[in-house]
């Protein structure tokens, strides 16, 4: 389960959101952030621009998602979907040749992945209650799940308390940075890349997400946000192309975010954990697999 189901779950770090000039009214144009001054009104500013954007969608669904990935000296096509719904509801199923290699989810209760080369052939699984007792044994993905909704850009991003304003090297750029723990309890630093001033799509008002081990400062991963669109349905600006880095592993993703869909309903029930023939799901809390029997299904 190490290196190609850390990959392929860090996928899903790879989206944010944009900005029209209507949400960015609290800075007035042409003015930049004075990040010597950083004061609450600054971060509040911001983070109200995120949580704004990401609350004109309640449910997304990608249909038609293309990845390069390029792991040192190979390189691989593949295709996924996406299903996201609010608060921590998604799916993301990745395929290779009509085949699934990858099937990630998450609902109101647990979360769960399995990819089909992985050497450890299981589908993990962990309940939120288990992850926020501190009752995870392992954990081969270095992320937690609300990371995700929050990198599709349609998390909650507040409150700004929680974040403090710092200078990027790029004098154009600046950083919310929110001191945190990874899921193995070790400390990180989620950092949020943002243009200081107001641009439109399909350039991206937030740049990239950046995850740091918040002892070394050395970056875990990575997404660099290529380009955006505007939701016709929504006026929100969500991500249409990025690039995924995860430097330990040599490997560069580049995914676009074709047949995007928001606010309708979901068919189905895509946020249900599967019973898969053949796969024992393995409980990250206990370190035991479980028979399809004992498999707790949930739904939002």
């Amino acid at each position: 389960m190490r290196s190609k189901i850390s990959m392929l779950g860090l996928i899903l770090i790879a989206s944010t959101t944009g900005c029209e000039s209507t949400r960015w009214n609290w800075l007035k144009k042409d003015s930049n952030i004075d990040i010597a001054k950083p004061g609450p009104s600054n971060t509040s500013g911001l983070v109200a621009y995120l949580n704004d954007n990401a609350h004109r969608v309640k449910t997304m669904q990608i249909e038609d998602m293309s990845i390069d990935l390029t792991s040192g000296t190979q390189s691989f096509g593949l295709t996924g979907r996406i299903f996201a719904e609010r608060p921590r509801s998604f799916r993301m199923m990745v395929y290779a040749v009509g085949k699934t290699e990858v099937d990630i989810g998450s609902n109101a209760n647990e979360f769960w992945f399995w990819a089909a080369k992985n050497p450890d052939p299981y589908q993990y699984f962990c309940s939120y209650k288990d992850l926020s007792d501190g009752r995870i044994r392992m954990m081969p993905l270095p992320i937690q799940p609300e990371w995700v909704m929050e990198t599709l850009g349609i998390g909650s991003y507040g409150p700004a308390d929680k974040f403090q304003l710092e200078a990027d090297p790029d004098p154009k750029l600046l950083r919310l940075v929110e001191k945190t723990k990874s899921p193995r309890g070790d400390p990180v630093r989620k950092v949020i890349v943002m243009n200081r001033k107001e641009v439109r799509a399909p350039q991206p008002q937030v740049t990239a997400f950046l995850l740091l081990d918040d002892r070394s400062g050395q970056e875990i991963c990575s997404a660099q946000i290529l380009s955006t669109r505007q939701d016709g349905a929504t006026g929100a600006i969500l991500p249409y192309k990025m690039e995924i880095r995860v430097p330990a592993q040599k490997m560069k993703l580049t995914l676009k975010l074709d047949g995007s869909t928001t606010n309708r309903q979901l068919a189905g029930t895509p946020f249900s954990r599967p019973q898969m023939t053949g796969v024992e799901a393995f409980n990250l809390a206990t370190g035991r697999t479980e028979s399809p029997g004992t498999q707790r299904v949930g739904a939002p």
